[in-house]
């Protein structure tokens, strides 16, 4: 009979404290076979901890996609990049579609919503479409953007007109995988803090060719932003994508990578992602995200027709199944 590893016991033992975990701790974590009896306990271990942090509760946000217009950063992963050629000309979702998903969305009870554009999306659009969706959604609703890096002053218009935070990351492998400097995303995750916006962020898109120690210092990196959320997101293949044949993780191997996150970044982070499967909901992860619109892990020009955007009935049951209640109303925390 295998014996079971004394020193991830020992680390998993300490990250249920709630205080974080080192890097070298975070590295063994990453390290374990996901098959193994120490990689249940891990899971375990991250439902468990998630419970506490966020007293059973767990969250749905709403992502509004606003355009794929092919996009220049090149990011090999997305289907909006122009190096895969696999969306075409110019499309954008108009106005009053926006509007209504964003009142759909407060009416089935999302938590938060936000707007993802591409990098050719232009500014000057996405503020008015802030202040627009503002106008119709709850004034205690919070409101995200995701959309290209972003300099000091546009970051103040994007608050200004209503937003009150932004989906930032620095993604695996960036600058190779993606035509971005690392540097882009610090400054732009600087200008969001002086612009007095709230972060989220994760730990995407892993594929099964990350190393452990990339995840780690993914994760590390995560963990010094300050984030009100973050986790860690498998990279959905999309065909015709440059790294498509490289596959995906399997729903295991994500779901401990999602408890590792939750036992390195302790209690303090109330909302882990991303509750994709039951089995990520089930080891720690109490974020999930609707999706409408336009949406860089498909390929259809509207994700609810017949692509993959789960609505939120379809998450709720989710969470359900697997132990969470789902937050009755606004998220907390996002507005500063």
């Amino acid at each position: 009979m295998q014996v079971f590893d004394q020193e991830i016991y020992d680390i998993v033992e300490k990250g249920l404290e709630g205080n974080g975990l080192s890097a070298e701790n975070v590295l063994a974590l990453y390290e374990v076979e996901e098959t193994s009896k120490e990689a249940a306990y891990i899971r375990w271990a991250g439902q468990e901890l998630s419970m506490i942090a966020a007293d059973g509760v767990a969250e749905i946000h709403a992502q509004i996609g606003l355009n794929s217009t092919v996009c220049p950063k090149n990011c090999k992963f997305c289907s909006f990049a122009a190096c895969n050629n696999v969306r075409k000309g110019k499309y954008e979702l108009p106005k009053e579609d926006v509007l209504e998903y964003a009142k759909l969305y407060v009416e089935e009870g999302a938590n938060l919503i936000l707007m993802l554009t591409t990098a050719s999306y232009s500014f000057d659009k996405l503020v008015d479409m802030v202040g627009s969706v503002r106008e119709v959604i709850p004034a205690d609703m919070p409101l995200l953007v995701n959309t290209d890096d972003m300099q000091l002053d546009q970051c103040r218009q994007l608050k200004a007109a209503g937003a009150n935070g932004a989906y930032h990351a620095v993604r695996m492998r960036e600058g190779e995988d993606t035509e971005i400097p690392v540097e882009k995303r610090f400054e732009t995750f600087a200008n969001l803090r002086e612009a007095g916006l709230t972060l989220s962020t994760c730990v995407e898109p892993v594929g099964p060719e990350h190393t452990p120690e990339e995840l780690t210092e993914a994760t590390m990196r995560c963990i010094s932003t300050n984030p009100l959320s973050a986790g860690v997101g498998k990279r959905i293949g999309v065909p015709g994508t440059l790294v498509y044949d490289r596959g995906m993780l399997t729903d295991v191997a994500n779901a401990n990578m999602v408890a590792v996150y939750r036992l390195a970044t302790g209690r303090d982070l109330r909302l882990n992602c991303s509750a994709n499967t039951v089995m990520t909901a089930a080891s720690g992860a109490n974020l999930a995200w609707a999706e409408v619109g336009t949406n860089p892990r498909d390929t259809v020009e509207r994700t609810e027709h017949g692509g993959r955007g789960s609505n939120i009935a379809q998450l709720r049951k989710m969470f359900a199944a697997s132990g969470w209640q789902v937050l009755d109303g606004p998220s907390k925390g996002w507005m500063r």
